[in-house]
């Protein structure tokens, strides 16, 4: 960590000069982040610009009105990543082809946006998953090819870095990191710290896999400990589950395929069990405070927004009304929601993918997902755990259908890392071993330069 503050300290400056220029003078960023971004890119500095998208994306998150300009620049950042993409070829060359798999997706969604009442704001979300879906998985390999290994601890510190001025923050204002009385850190709620901490936690342990020597013990220990505090801090009932499940998965998959999916069975199979159970579970640990036990039953509200979402679905299950619907139908039913007892929204990605996209844009996603982890399975152990991870996470929330969050960007990279052929080999490594077997070469014909020079 102290590596990496010393390393970036001028990148770390720049995100401090953007929170500082957005919260005295907002518009002010609309000039400044894309001039600070067209100098990373005559620099060629790719991973920089990428770290600072996904800091954007967190901050974004934020309900501080002091972080408000982030919400506002993250649409041009990725116009201007996308933009970068396009006119630099030689940098991004080969291209990714993981947007091909979710391109019917793409196109369905486009299609179904003209069924709905917000064509505009559809449009806009739809291109903005579209841009995500191409952009980042073309700049992350870009940075494995140009800087290995450093790049991707670059992108995992971050993360760290951020969790870890939520921790700052918790000591010296208590107040700007917590919500009703539980602490969300830079995240906007308690809820979206957790969800941030489930994907962090897979994308580190997918990180990790690339390279055996990625991390050293102690940074691995040190990383997954701040994760797990900020996940215990946030009392996230969803993201303490899921990051258990892929644990306990992740280890018996790497023992045997056959054992992790078989634990996985029993644990879907014993699940009802737990459920029945559970308030009992918590009472007997004392834990019931912590685990809100109120609101366990009807798991805060989320069975009258499911509920709700399905008799919307009933009336046509085919037909989509385009990406960002579901969010604004459930806002246009707020007051009758509210009687039922639920404030939000679906609470559920498969049941907002359905409603924004029909069952044909459900299933195009999910195709293109699975094959996404599937692919690379044979090379990464935590591949199939992960995507059962998300899986579930994505169960109890509705961020996968949304892209410009900085939970579904850390998905992009998860699934990036895991079906492209580029991480399955280190390009410094290569680099080594051709300039081993160039001198070796030099050395068995005896043409050396010295030798050429002794014999004239």
């Amino acid at each position: 960590m102290l590596q990496f503050l010393r390393s970036e300290k001028q990148f770390l400056f720049v995100l401090l000069f953007w929170s500082v220029v957005g919260v005295l003078f907002a518009p002010l960023t609309w000039v400044v982040i894309p001039v600070t971004l067209m100098l990373f890119q005559r620099k060629k500095m790719y991973a920089e610009m990428l770290m600072g998208f996904f800091v954007t994306l967190i901050l974004s998150d934020s309900r501080q009105y002091s972080f408000h300009y982030a919400g506002d620049i993250k649409d041009i950042y990725l116009l201007l990543l996308a933009f970068f993409f396009f006119t630099d070829k030689q940098t991004f060359a080969p291209a990714e082809r993981l947007f091909f798999r979710f391109l019917p997706f793409i196109i369905i969604a486009f299609f179904f946006l003209l069924f709905g009442d917000i064509i505009l704001k559809s449009a806009q979300k739809t291109l903005s998953y579209l841009l995500l879906l191409l952009v980042t998985p073309n700049y992350l390999s870009a940075i494995w090819r140009s800087q290995g290994k450093e790049g991707m601890r670059k992108l995992v510190w971050t993360g760290v870095f951020v969790l870890g001025v939520g921790f700052v923050f918790r000591f010296i204002s208590p107040a700007f990191v917590t919500l009703a009385g539980r602490y969300c850190g830079m995240l906007g709620n308690p809820n979206g710290l957790g969800l941030f901490c489930i994907v962090f936690f897979i994308f580190v342990a997918v990180v990790n896999e690339i390279r055996s020597d990625m991390f050293s013990r102690k940074e691995i220990y040190l990383i997954y400990a701040v994760i797990l505090l900020s996940t215990a801090l946030s009392g996230s009932r969803n993201a303490i589950f899921t990051i258990g499940i892929f644990v306990v998965f992740h280890y018996c998959y790497k023992i045997s395929p056959f054992l992790g999916i078989f634990v996985f069975l029993i644990m879907i199979l014993v699940y009802q069990l737990i459920l029945a159970n559970l308030a009992n579970i918590i009472v007997g640990l004392n834990l019931q405070e912590y685990f809100r036990l109120e609101t366990l039953e009807n798991a805060s509200g989320r069975l009258v927004a499911w509920q709700f979402g399905w008799e919307k679905i009933s009336e046509n299950p085919m037909l989509g009304h385009g990406i960002g619907y579901t969010d604004y139908y459930y806002r246009q039913n707020y007051d009758l929601l509210s009687i039922r007892g639920h404030q939000g929204n679906a609470h559920n990605s498969y049941i907002t993918f359905w409603i924004d996209t029909g069952l044909l844009g459900l299933l195009f996603y999910l195709v293109a997902f699975i094959r996404s982890f599937v692919s690379g399975a044979k090379r990464f152990p935590a591949a199939v755990p992960a995507m059962f991870a998300i899986m579930f996470s994505a169960f109890f929330e509705s961020w996968l259908t949304a892209s410009l969050n900085p939970f579904t960007i850390q998905c992009v990279f998860v699934m990036t890392i895991i079906a492209s052929p580029v991480f399955l080999t280190d390009p410094f490594e290569e680099s080594a071993e051709e300039s081993a077997d160039e001198e070796l070469e030099e050395e068995e014909s005896g043409d050396s330069p010295m030798e050429l020079q002794h014999e004239e």
